[in-house]
């Protein structure tokens, strides 16, 4: 089974900010939407922070740790043909059902994770794989994607540390940047980019102009190829 292709779909103003709270621009969210959904993705992807905007906003407390439950991956009961994905190496994401929109969850875990957190996502159907003992090994995630759910093409929507991990594992093969004409500013804000320690001791990526388009608004859209 091959790699699944790997899209990194990002908005932000001119100088890469992606926190758009105070911006004077209406509808960013729809933007967004419109936008990733050209790409008819079978899978999109997102980190944790990002992921609890969708998860369960009740208070949830785990049960005793059980024994009976392996770290092996499992699939839940579904009958979705797309998937919402989230990278949680800890398990702190709680659900009310196994569904995001029309898009069946998948959780991304690292075997830390307690057997009473992997017994909430059962009792729930969340599917969920394993990528790493105590951290999360991207490439092996998408390997096993493509291998146990048949993804084919997976859309990155975020946040900027997710986006630099998927650069500096190499594993990006297009970026979809919308350029909105906003100059935010604000230091320590976050970046499309925000790649982790050590990142700079690799090279950076080339890139090849693959489309660029004008929006209303004066927004541009930019696609890029990653020469890996």
């Amino acid at each position: 089974m091959t790699k699944p292709y790997i899209v990194a779909h990002m908005l932000s103003s001119i100088d890469g900010r992606i926190q758009t709270r105070n911006w004077p621009v209406r509808n960013l969210a729809g933007l967004f939407e419109r936008t990733a959904e050209t790409f008819k993705s079978d899978a999109w992807v997102v980190g944790r922070k990002t992921m609890q905007e969708f998860s369960s906003s009740k208070a949830h407390r785990l049960g005793r740790a059980d024994a009976s439950i392996s770290r092996k991956d499992f699939v839940g009961r579904h009958s979705a043909k797309t998937y919402a994905v989230v990278i949680d190496p800890g398990g702190k994401c709680f659900w009310d059902s196994n569904m995001v929109s029309s898009e069946h969850v998948i959780e991304v875990l690292t075997e830390k994770v307690s057997t009473a957190y992997l017994k909430h996502l059962r009792e729930k159907q969340v599917s969920y794989i394993f990528a790493g003992k105590t951290s999360i090994d991207l490439e092996r995630a998408v390997t096993k994607l493509s291998k146990v759910f048949r993804v084919k093409t997976i859309r990155i929507d975020g946040g900027g540390i997710m986006w630099g991990a998927f650069l500096q594992a190499s594993l990006i093969d297009e970026i979809s940047h919308v350029i909105v004409p906003v100059a935010d500013g604000s230091i320590g804000s976050p970046i499309v980019f925000d790649a982790p320690k050590g990142h700079t001791s690799h090279h950076a990526k080339a890139l090849h102009l693959k489309s660029i388009k004008r929006l209303p608004g004066g927004i541009i859209w930019t696609r890029y190829r990653v020469e890996n």
